[in-house]
């Protein structure tokens, strides 16, 4: 998901566009979509880069830590990061007057998941049913 820039740094500092995010499936480390992103962000111009802020909503592919099935769970994230030429410790860069956002995106859904992943509430876990577990057969 890359933006181009600059336009935006082309702008007195403060200056801010807003952007509509429809129907984006970037691929993400270590995350499976299962439906698009959507939503809007804001860009603002900054001394040294731009920062992003906005809302987006979207759903990930999960493995129940019980069953071990797969479940899809929706997800909304609030993103707020700061792009730059030259990042600092909490920055990612700007390439070319180009931002990626899929980095940004990948580390707020990661840092918005629970310790324990459960398909619902209630899951009973691995169900096992005469000598065989999970469609293995038990030796004995």
């Amino acid at each position: 998901m890359h933006i181009n820039v600059s336009d935006i740094l082309a702008e007195a500092i403060g200056y801010s566009r807003e952007y509509a995010i429809s129907g984006e499936q970037p691929t993400l480390k270590g995350i499976t979509l299962t439906a698009p992103i959507d939503g809007r962000i804001t860009i603002t111009r900054l001394e040294t880069g731009v920062a992003v802020k906005g809302r987006l909503t979207t759903e990930i592919e999960l493995e129940c830590d019980r069953c071990l099935r797969s479940f899809a769970r929706p997800v909304t994230l609030t993103l707020q990061q700061v792009f730059s030429e030259r990042p600092g410790d909490d920055e990612l860069p700007l390439d070319h007057r180009q931002l990626d956002l899929a980095p940004a995106i990948a580390q707020e859904i990661l840092l918005g998941l629970p310790i324990k992943l459960l398909c619902r509430p209630d899951c009973p876990g691995i169900q096992t049913t005469k000598g065989t577990l999970r469609g293995r057969t038990q030796e004995t």
